[in-house]
């Protein structure tokens, strides 16, 4: 059975004019055919609007709705488009007339806090309307013109420094990084899983630009004057911005060797797996085109193309990820990690946007510009990069507050074992060696590796998971040096970075002494 039709004017009047049916054919800004009487309209891999409602509008209006969002299918992304089919959703709920006396019902539905947000979607969509030349009644349009609406707040997750939406702590952005990077060491998460949240970390991209990375957009280049080794460059695709198709614009980005090698490995090993599951190995092109990152389904629908069709297939959206997948994967991997929030007690929660809150916070605080954190940050314009500006003043105080905060003990800085001695740590590695604290003239520990390290005693060990702190240790030793440190800095240095740089040492040191005073009552 083939698609309901969409009845209105316009059918009847191609039909008089012998038009083809081809004329109804229309391809949205995704690349996605779509005919323009049918029900449902499939814009992009994850969004397909039914407009099948349209014919509850007068039959006079139906011609100039439906082609006003073929319109806005046709050059604008597919979830703005989404989001004008809802609003006249909206509308018709309110009343099915397009005249002053309609508007007005709608005017007067129950208020909601979004309101003037919703309003002014419909508004534009009206206006878009009458600009393609279909007609609606003048006072319905003088009307609406007339109403003020308050523009959407910008930036509240960054001005609230909200806990569970807004940018991370400085505390919780470490924690995130040398976790992955701990876990990654371990074996517990994949290439993927480290390359994926480290992109997120590293590019404070949206996941609808990450989601658009293909192989191709990795480049290493070995024109290294010292080191001779590889440097890494990533070319991001631009999503946001009028008229700004699928991988239509680009960004280069640079990236740290340790994570751009990672993803080469990553690259590979899902290029082998790819081709272990089609029973053939991919050209150089189709290796070039493949997604970044891709689930299972690409290897099923890859079997069933060929030639022509197969790279048609490959250099389109299809094969890319969908938008929640992708951050339902970020979820997942973080998750893994184990991060506790010293903000809240509770598992870190993770957003693609929140390392991008992140990203312009850090800016702010390091003393950016408008310009130069709306570049950061890949904006079109300098509008939404105020918000980090503006709170930027507040940010010095951030550690303080969570220095004092009862829920830092929470914190997911301590990463290893405390065992009971010296002797029990050996039993676990015979060689291990004293960690001492040398501006105390003490021993607090032991290291649970035997390979050599150059990383700062006993700061360090505090946040490694190879540190095997005894219990009976003068740990209380280490917490006064360090916050001795942290003052003699805060009075020096009008730097809360520089002052803040041992935090998640005093945490972890902080919660090494509550672990041993636990171990002791329990014993």
């Amino acid at each position: 059975m083939g698609l309901e039709k969409v009845s209105y004017d316009l059918e009847n009047r191609l039909k008089h004019t012998k038009e083809s049916d081809e004329e109804l054919v229309r391809t949205s800004f995704a690349g996605f055919e779509f005919n323009i009487l049918e029900s449902k309209w499939v814009l992009d891999s994850e969004t397909t609007i039914k407009v099948a409602f349209v014919q509850k509008f007068p039959e006079k209006f139906r011609e100039g709705i439906l082609e006003t969002l073929a319109y806005f299918s046709e050059y604008r992304s597919a979830k703005y488009t989404s989001m004008h089919t809802v609003e006249l959703r909206r509308y018709l709920k309110c009343t099915d007339r397009i005249d002053i006396k309609g508007l007005l019902s709608y005017k007067l539905s129950p208020p909601d806090k979004n309101r003037d947000q919703y309003v002014s979607v419909l508004r534009c969509f009206f206006r878009q309307l009458v600009h393609l030349g279909f007609d609606v009644p003048e006072d319905f349009m003088k009307e609406f013109d007339s109403w003020v609406l308050k523009g959407p707040d910008k930036g509240i997750p960054v001005l609230t420094q909200d806990p569970e939406t807004g940018p991370f702590s400085e505390l919780e952005l470490r924690a995130i990084k040398a976790n992955l990077d701990h876990k990654y060491a371990e074996g517990t998460i994949s290439d993927r899983e480290y390359s994926l949240a480290q992109l997120f970390a590293a590019t404070f991209r949206r996941p609808t630009n990450l989601k658009q990375l293909k192989v191709k957009d990795l480049v290493a280049s070995s024109k290294a004057l010292i080191t001779k080794q590889p440097i890494y460059q990533i070319n991001i695709p631009r999503s946001k911005g009028k008229g700004r198709r699928f991988r239509s614009q680009f960004r280069a980005f640079a990236l740290i060797q340790s994570i751009g090698q990672v993803i080469v490995k990553h690259i590979d090993t899902a290029t082998k797996n790819l081709e272990q599951n089609i029973d053939r190995k991919l050209s150089l092109d189709e290796i070039k085109e493949l997604p970044m990152f891709f689930d299972e389904q690409v290897a099923n629908d890859i079997k069933s193309l060929k030639g022509n069709e197969l790279m048609a297939y490959l250099t389109s959206e299809l094969p890319h990820m969908k938008h929640s997948d992708m951050t339902f994967e970020l979820r997942s991997i973080i998750e893994k990690l184990g991060i506790i929030s010293e903000r809240t007690g509770q598992p870190l929660k993770v957003t693609g946007y929140r390392f991008r809150y992140t990203g312009g916070t850090r800016a702010a605080e390091a003393g950016a510009g408008l310009i130069t954190i709306a570049e950061l940050l890949d904006h079109t314009d300098t509008q939404h990069a105020g918000v980090y500006i503006a709170n930027s003043p507040e940010l010095g105080e951030q550690i303080s507050k969570i220095m004092n905060n009862p829920l830092a003990r929470y914190a997911s800085a301590f990463l290893g074992k405390v065992v009971a001695d010296e002797q029990e740590a050996c039993k676990e590695n015979p060689n291990a060696t004293r960690i001492p604290c040398r501006d105390k003239n003490c021993d607090v520990g032991s290291c649970g590796s035997s390979s050599f390290c150059t990383d700062y005693a006993p700061i360090a060990c505090y946040l490694c998971p190879k540190f095997r702190p005894w219990k009976d240790a003068p740990h209380h030793l280490v917490l006064q040096w360090l916050i001795e440190e942290r003052e003699k800095l805060s009075n020096t240095i009008n730097d809360a970075k520089v002052v803040s740089i041992n935090d998640s040492a005093i945490l972890a040191v902080a919660q090494v002494i509550k672990i041993c005073e636990e171990e002791k009552g329990n014993g």
